[in-house]
């Protein structure tokens, strides 16, 4: 059974299984309804083979499969199907009669969102050291364990990454052009290297992403939701290696979800924004938390032309109108990060500007500071971290000493926030850069939050 815990008190559970399958990039396509007060879309996850299984894998196909199924006997529920209501709620418009397919115990205990209930659908998982240290029940299918709670998941297919125009210009080898490779191993060999392309591809790399998580559908996967897990499984797979390592999740926020918190601005206009504790991200999309899990990610979000959509994204986002009264915001991040710094903030935002001001401290008109001790170390030395477009190694970045920023507040809030906060944000990062050195970022959004913000600032 999954524990019942108390967030206030209690550690959370990592339920996911990263040894085995570690998410690289989330491709997020979101709509934000105030009248519901749901977040629901679609998210495409694109994986790769874990580390442990890695080392698992290196004495040939035949012992690698003994050691996975020694070290990882995977419990495989029986599968039962559960019709799907508005299965529809995707952007794309494209309807879905289907059934979701999902995998359970033994009796239906659905609720009305289509999920088990947390109670008597038990997963059987404690926490991800033990994740796969589980009874086998004789199904030695693989099981991808994502981190969640308090989300409807709908359905959840692989995504034909082949099927792509052009996504041939990735291959590396001859391996991606031999038709005879099994269509399987070709979409995986296919997000294997997009996910590794090197770092100066990076924007060729969300081109490749944005267009793969809009790849047809090539089948259904299996699920169960627990109190702390979605589990995915693909009937006959039974390594990591072999199960499809790009998915595409149907889902929605539940109004009473503990990530996000629907309230009134001080104008008293509606507005949501994810509260960064209790349990992190995990009631707004399935995610990876142990802290090997660093990915990038994409971000659009659609809402209402009023609201504003703030995210932690690299790019000063505009917003791009799709129909009468729906605006479109698309974030993204290039540094692999944890799934918890993942922000969102809709609101009716006034964006503070004085131009005189800004601009003059932008142009380093302004403030007189030495260039940071700290940045001496960066020239002669490279970083430790994974590949990714670092500032740290950008020459222009290292004398970057006030990034571009923008300050959004209530519409009540904008006059005292140009006569008091416009000239505090330049000395800040001034300061900032002068004992720490070059701004990881390239930029950044302040926002003036709700009074019963109850958490610290949105990572």
């Amino acid at each position: 059974m999954e524990t019942q815990l108390d967030p206030m008190k209690d550690d959370l559970p990592l339920m996911a299984n990263t040894s085995h399958m570690l998410v690289k990039h989330y491709m997020l396509d979101l709509d934000v309804d105030f009248k519901s007060q749901v977040i629901e879309g679609i998210i495409v996850l694109f994986l790769e083979t874990g580390s442990r299984y890695r080392r698992a894998s290196s004495p040939g196909k035949e012992g690698c499969q003994a050691q996975f199924d020694e070290a990882c006997q995977i419990r495989a529920p029986e599968p039962c199907r559960i019709p799907v209501s508005n299965a529809n709620v995707c952007s794309s418009g494209v309807e879905y009669h289907e059934f979701a397919v999902c995998g359970k115990g033994e009796k239906d205990s659905s609720d009305k969102d289509g999920n088990h209930s947390n109670e008597e659908q038990a997963s059987g998982i404690s926490s991800s050291k033990n994740c796969c240290d589980r009874e086998s029940l004789g199904d030695r299918d693989f099981l991808l364990v994502l981190d969640c709670c308090d989300l409807s998941v709908l359905k959840v297919e692989e995504v034909d990454v082949a099927a792509v125009s052009g996504i041939e210009k990735l291959a590396r080898s001859a391996k991606l052009a031999d038709v005879s490779v099994e269509m399987e191993n070709l979409r995986n060999q296919i997000v294997h290297e997009l996910v590794t392309l090197p770092s100066d591809r990076w924007q060729e790399q969300l081109h490749y992403y944005t267009y793969c998580s809009q790849a047809p559908g090539c089948g259904e996967l299996l699920f169960t939701t627990g109190a702390w897990s979605l589990e995915i499984r693909k009937s006959g797979v039974q390594t990591p290696t072999d199960f499809p390592h790009a998915i595409r999740i149907w889902y929605r926020t539940k109004p009473e979800g503990r990530s996000v918190t629907w309230t009134m601005d001080q104008s008293g206009r509606p507005c949501v924004y994810t509260m960064g504790s209790p349990i992190n991200n995990r009631a707004l999309f399935p995610c990876q938390e142990p802290p090997i899990a660093l990915s990038t990610w994409q971000a659009s979000v659609r809402t209402a032309a009023s609201f504003v959509v703030l995210m932690s994204g690299e790019n000063s986002a505009e917003p791009v109108q799709l129909q009468e009264g729906i605006m479109n915001w698309y974030y993204y991040v290039t540094m692999p990060m944890p799934a918890s710094t993942f922000t969102i903030a809709v609101g009716c935002w006034q964006e503070v500007k004085q131009q005189s001001f800004t601009a003059a401290a932008q142009t380093g008109n302004e403030f007189s500071v030495p260039f940071s001790q700290a940045d001496f170390r960066w020239h002669e030395e490279s970083c430790g971290h994974v590949e990714y477009p670092c500032r740290f190694q950008n020459p222009a970045a290292m004398l970057h000493r006030i990034i571009p920023y923008r300050v959004f507040a209530p519409c009540c809030l904008v006059k005292c926030c140009e006569e008091h906060l416009l000239r505090l944000i330049p000395q800040c990062l001034s300061a900032a850069f002068s004992t720490l050195g070059t701004h990881p970022f390239s930029r950044l959004d302040v926002l003036i939050v709700p009074s019963n913000f109850s958490s610290l600032g949105m990572a």
